[in-house]
């Protein structure tokens, strides 16, 4: 702004700041005190039929209303409002009378609509002090800031009910179209004022320096550019928290994220500045003007209003059990399966960023490819690129959507969250009709802190407090930082959040958030049509630190040098088999539900089979690829061989104590797989026990969150590490590709359903980069690069865009940029491709035939196909279902086997084992129908 004074007038009031603020009753109106009797009186009306008595505390009397209904109507409260009184205005209904303020608690507001229970009930009206500053007072504040704003700035407005402002500052990075770093911005001095508080300014055009090293502490000299950006991000963040802690910053709110053209101020001299104002604790409501009348939440707060260890949030009666539902009838022909990264797959609309409508247009390439469901990463409204931190769970992200979607070209080319559904909705009509199922990634461990049920919660709405787990950190010895709980604003409270500070976790132990989540899991399955679930980080649902712990409850140890996740299976299985239960009835369809348990023990994951259809079988994944990098030495002594994996006989046994422990409390969850024998036939096996049905392990040839299959086998290790991983080169990727078509068809031919990671199937690479980058924390983005399309990275559906907050960049390593890897456009037309080579395998499991089925759907046990002195190293197995029986052999070493016992009609092959089958070649794969 320009070098001007604003003129200081009183200060705007918020509810009851000053002492003895009372509310006053009208003139020749008698006083009404707290109805206490309509609580306890019966109803004078039907039988189960209560009443729901409104009192205005404003000594109305004649304004009391009453409102009967019988147990589960809903009454919508925002048609009941009193009027306002003397200098306050009416902010809505609480469950609670406070007499210190002769009206409704603002801590226990009831927002929305109230449920009729079992009982009467008395809502109290609670009211805000009417702002100090008139209209024409605001408007001319606002005329003077358009004569004092400077053209392409942005003017970010704090107010704080108490002050303070020099312990805090404002974090801000440009958002969209193109993602960047933040920079740090001080409050301007002597900018104090009694309508927005404290500001920043921010000059759009200007370059600033910024960067931040979470592990030095240090601010980087980043360039830092605002320019060009179309929204904002930006975070109000106490200064000393940024050298304090674990590295997590303590903010009032979380990020928040503006659109400049919705805070635009036309100005005297021509262009644009941009302001906007916020206010203390309610920061995810933004306005383009002072907010007057509002209210601070935490006023009357005595610190006490946690739900860590409160029965209240406790509620869920853990003595009930769900019966387990079937699998899924119509996944049990699906077989292979497509997971799409949806940011980086397919641009449709030119703006880098992948969408939604780009896979429609490449459903023509996965229907020839062969797979027959897809799996999208999160599409809900989300603060981040992958979508993993859910700030509304019924809305698609515009940033999902397409410009040049039919929904957004008949909404004049707008994209927003309509459309954005709208695309969504086409997907999944059109994948329908090509018969490919919908799987979509529900995120219910954890939200973003910009989820609308975290705000009220942090704001002690009385609704949503029990959706998480809030502990206060002066009281509780145990809520500190080091055990994930992280601080909100400068209260006295702190939320769980296992997966960092930006992700605080649910809490399923209160019926109401489980209310929640079925409503909204119904809503997409009956109301859009999707067909099942993919369910994220299925056991950290109930961590060990996070819940108590019953009787009969097991809890699954898993400490590490990177923390505690220990956690509570018995209480996860009870969540998991209700949800899938509810969803199920409602929808009115047998819904697929597959888990995430980022876990190698498979003797661990397998009592999710208990609720799940499917489970994410890492343990078939860390095993075969150690078994294809022993492969390659011609040796059986380095990580593992395959009929090791295959014939295993050391028993499981649930340590309850000892050096080897991995449970406590109870075994009880472990009481199928004790005992059980340590290969994956009998692994198998005891999936479907737990099931009560046949299974559908998910297999997958790599994922978003590990390394790419070719990758993973260049760093060899031991079967569960999860950083061996080796950089492939342009003189070995053939090579080592070889070795990964081995591991992927393998997976085509063992039981269950198999997911095809995007670009696997034309042989991407995830290499590492070299140097201080890493092992840094973006790691993850070489697992998520761009699919290869076309030759080049600037051509049509290609992606290319940088993750907000950072200045990485997500793009091609050197191998996936050179001419090794064929662009996807061409290899679909070409049948020795990698493409054509894995397509041949997918569509043999996807044929819907004796041969698809006995693939998907028979049994598994392991065979002598080879022989000589690596023979360990060649997987052999049959697989049978009713009257059909089929041998595989696939080699893994890097020289040739002898083969026998092989006869009957090859199915399918690789590397041309001989006619006679006598010899299996190096890396090579026959697939026999006896």
């Amino acid at each position: 702004m320009k070098n001007k004074a604003f003129p200081l007038t009183a200060l705007f009031l918020v509810s009851c700041l000053l002492p003895g603020c009372t509310g006053q009753t009208k003139k020749n109106s008698s006083s009404i005190l707290p109805d206490t009797s309509s609580s306890s009186e019966p109803s004078e009306t039907v039988s189960q039929t209560y009443t729901l008595t409104l009192n205005p505390c404003n000594g109305g009397a004649s304004e009391i209303q009453r409102v009967t209904g019988k147990k589960g109507d809903k009454v919508n409260l925002d048609k009941y409002k009193p009027s306002n009184f003397s200098n306050k205005v009416f902010a809505g209904w609480s469950t609670s009378y406070l007499k210190t303020k002769k009206m409704g608690d603002s801590s226990k507001a009831v927002s929305g609509s109230y449920t009729f229970g079992e009982s009467n009930q008395v809502l109290y009206a609670y009211y805000n002090e009417a702002s100090s500053h008139t209209d024409s007072e605001i408007d001319a504040y606002m005329n003077q800031l358009k004569e004092n704003s400077v053209a392409n700035h942005l003017y970010y407005h704090y107010y704080r009910f108490n002050g303070g402002y020099q312990d805090w500052d404002v974090w801000a990075w440009a958002y969209k179209p193109d993602a960047g770093e933040g920079a740090k911005h001080d409050w301007i001095a002597n900018g104090v004022d009694d309508f927005g508080g404290a500001y920043v300014d921010i000059d759009l055009k200007y370059t600033y320096k910024g960067g931040w090293d979470a592990n030095t502490k240090q601010f980087l000299n980043l360039d830092v550019v605002y320019d060009g950006a179309e929204e904002i991000g930006l975070q109000i963040v106490r200064t000393e928290t940024r050298q304090t802690g674990g590295g997590f910053w303590v903010n009032d709110g979380s990020n928040l994220y503006i659109s400049l053209a919705d805070y635009a101020m036309d100005l005297p001299g021509g262009g644009k500045a941009y302001h906007v104002f916020v206010v203390q604790d309610a920061v995810q409501e933004p306005k383009a003007r002072p907010v007057p009348g509002a209210s601070n939440p935490f006023e009357d707060d005595d610190g006490t209003n946690t739900t860590y260890g409160n029965d209240k949030y406790d509620n869920v009666n853990w003595g009930s059990t769900t019966a387990k539902e079937k699998t899924s009838t119509d996944f049990k022909g699906v077989g292979v399966g497509y997971q799409i990264m949806v940011s980086s797959f397919a641009d449709s609309d030119g703006d880098g960023f992948g969408d939604i409508y780009g896979i429609t247009n490449k459903l023509d390439y996965l229907q020839k490819l062969g797979v027959k469901a897809l799996w999208l990463t999160p599409v809900q409204l989300s603060d981040s690129y992958h979508g993993y931190d859910i700030t509304d769970y019924e809305k698609v992200d515009p940033k999902f959507g397409s410009k040049v979607s039919p929904a957004a070209i008949a909404n004049g080319g707008k994209v927003d969250t309509e459309t954005a559904l709208a695309d969504y909705q086409q997907l999944i009509n059109e994948a329908h009709a090509k018969g490919m199922k919908i799987v979509m990634d529900l995120v219910l461990n954890h939200t973003s802190t910009s989820n609308k049920w975290f705000v009220k919660s942090g704001n002690l709405d009385d609704e949503y407090r029990g959706y998480y787990q809030w502990g206060n950190h002066k009281s509780q010895s145990s809520i500190k930082e080091e055990n994930n709980w992280y601080q909100y604003g400068d209260h006295p409270y702190s939320y769980y959040a296992k997966f960092g500070s930006s992700m605080p976790e649910l809490n399923f132990s209160y019926k109401t958030t489980r209310e929640a989540v079925e409503d909204m899991s119904v809503y997409w399955t009956k109301n859009v049509g999707v067909d099942g679930f993919r369910l994220d980080a299925v056991k950290h649902i109930y961590m060990d630190d996070e819940t108590s712990t019953r009787s009969g409850d097991t809890i699954v140890l898993d400490i590490s040098a990177s923390g505690n996740y220990s956690s509570n299976i018995t209480k996860n299985l009870h969540f998991f088999r209700e949800l899938k239960s509810v969803v199920s009835k409602e929808s009115g369809k047998e819904v697929f539900f597959v888990g995430e348990n980022f876990d190698g023990h498979a003797y661990h994951v397998a009592p999710y089979y208990e609720a799940f259809d499917s489970m994410f079988d890492f343990y078939a994944y860390f095993n075969l690829t150690s078994a294809a990098a022993t492969g390659r030495f011609n040796t059986t002594s380095k990580f593992g061989t395959a009929s090791g994996w295959l014939e295993g006989t050391s028993p499981y046994q649930p340590a309850l104590s000892g050096a080897k422990q991995d449970v406590k409390n109870s075994a009880a969850a472990f009481s199928v797989a004790s005992g059980k024998a340590w290969n994956f036939p009998t692994v198998y096996k005891t999936y479907n026990e737990y099931r009560g049905d046949v299974s559908l392990p998910g297999l997958f040839t790599s994922n978003h969150d590990i390394a790419r299959v070719i990758n993973r086998i260049a760093g060899g290790g031991t079967t569960n590490g999860l950083d061996y991983q080796g950089n492939i080169t342009t003189s070995n990727y053939d090579s080592f590709e070889q070795s990964a078509n081995c591991v992927k068809i393998a997976e085509m031919l063992l039981p269950g359903l198999t997911w095809i990671y995007y670009g696997d199937e034309i042989g991407m690479t995830g290499n590492f980069p070299t140097g201080k980058d890493a092992k840094s924390d973006y790691a993850d983005l070489y697992y998520r690069q761009p699919m290869k399309w076309t030759a080049d990275q600037t051509g049509e559906y290609m992606t290319d865009y940088y993750v907000t907050g950072s200045n990485m960049k997500v793009g091609w390593d050197e191998i996936n940029a050179s001419s090794k890897v064929v662009p996807a456009n061409t290899q679909m037309n070409q049948d020795n491709s990698q493409f054509g080579i894995l397509s041949k395998f997918v569509k043999m499991k996807t044929a819907g035939d004796a041969v698809a089925q006995t693939l998907i759907l028979g049994s598994l046990e392991k065979a002598n196909f080879a022989y000589g002195n690596n023979a360990a190293n060649v997987l052999c197995f049959t697989r049978k279902y009713n009257d059909t029986t089929i041998k595989v052999a696939v080699n893994f070493n890097g020289e040739s086997i002898g083969g026998n016992s092989l006869e009957g009609t090859v199915l399918a092959s690789y590397n041309n084992p001989s006619n006679n089958r006598s010899q299996l070649p190096p890396y090579s794969v026959i697939v026999v129908k006896q």
